[in-house]
């Protein structure tokens, strides 16, 4: 009975210990590390009822299904090397595909810029340095490559450099909401090594009229239902705190919105995936 009051009491002693761990999240890249990477967006169908609704999706739709066709066949590979300073250049870029029969326009776009269709830049310690680019590849940089500065713990939170909705003066909003947590779940060992467990749980949400009556013709609904739209990203993570870097990297980002661009529906999944190439 002894034997076993004291193994418990080591065992708790242990888990006190780990909760109470800190660690630094850092990137650790010396020379160039490359992810096979997943970034498809997923474009979802809209009903029957809108489509009845909206005559223009009816003379759309062939244009709306080549576009998802295009989409879900790209693919991708990530490069974090280290510059000059000791900060790190990340290019996300274009993989070449030989056989591509799809006339996609989107690899002639992106052979234009060498293929790369993503930069950003960050420092070791994870903080997001590249302000200067536009905020949609921004927010991708950060929501992938951005690590707390600080030392964390399990349970620790903090949040990422992202603004997922931007609308103009014309809007006015009578409800919002935004949630922008990231955190460390849980520190274990694999294969040998202490990784590190991250959770993504980000979300805004803004709902309310268009000023603008050319805008407010996209619209879906035109009842007197309120214009919205809504932007979140789920992810899971695992860190090697030893190597600094990510080992595994999954996601998936989702727009929802009742606004329609010439009769094309905008709310769509992307599913992001990184996996380090061996």
């Amino acid at each position: 009975m002894k034997k076993l009051l004291l193994l418990l009491i080591f065992i708790a002693f242990n888990l006190n210990a780990q909760q109470r761990e800190t660690v630094n999240l850092k990137w650790k890249i010396s020379d160039t590390l490359t992810y096979k990477t997943v970034m498809k967006d997923v474009i979802f169908e809209k009903s029957n009822e809108q489509d009845e609704k909206d005559s223009l999706s009816k003379g759309m739709s062939g244009m709306f299904n080549a576009m998802k066709k295009q989409l879900s066949n790209l693919k991708y590979e990530t490069k974090l090397y280290p510059d000059k300073s000791g900060n790190i250049d990340i290019a996300m870029m274009l993989k070449k595909v030989e056989a591509d029969t799809t006339g996609s326009i989107f690899p002639v776009m992106a052979a234009m810029n060498g293929n790369v269709v993503l930069r950003g830049k960050i420092s070791p310690e994870g903080e997001m340095l590249s302000f200067y680019y536009k905020r949609a590849q921004k927010n991708i940089i950060s929501v992938l490559f951005e690590l707390p500065t600080k030392p964390v713990k399990i349970g620790d939170e903090w949040n990422l450099q992202v603004d997922m909705i931007a609308v103009d003066q014309t809007f006015k909003p009578d409800s919002i909401y935004r949630k922008n947590l990231v955190r460390l779940k849980d520190i274990k060992m694999k294969n040998g090594k202490k990784i590190a467990i991250i959770e993504y749980d980000i979300e805004e949400f803004v709902s309310g009229d268009i000023e603008n009556k050319m805008m407010s013709m996209f619209s879906k609904d035109k009842t007197d239902k309120k214009t919205f739209m809504k932007m979140s990203h789920k992810a899971t993570a695992e860190f090697d705190l030893q190597k600094g870097y990510w080992i595994s990297y999954e996601g998936n980002m989702n727009v929802e919105t009742n606004i329609s661009i010439m009769g094309i529906g905008v709310n769509k999944r992307t599913e992001f995936k990184l996996t380090p190439e061996k």
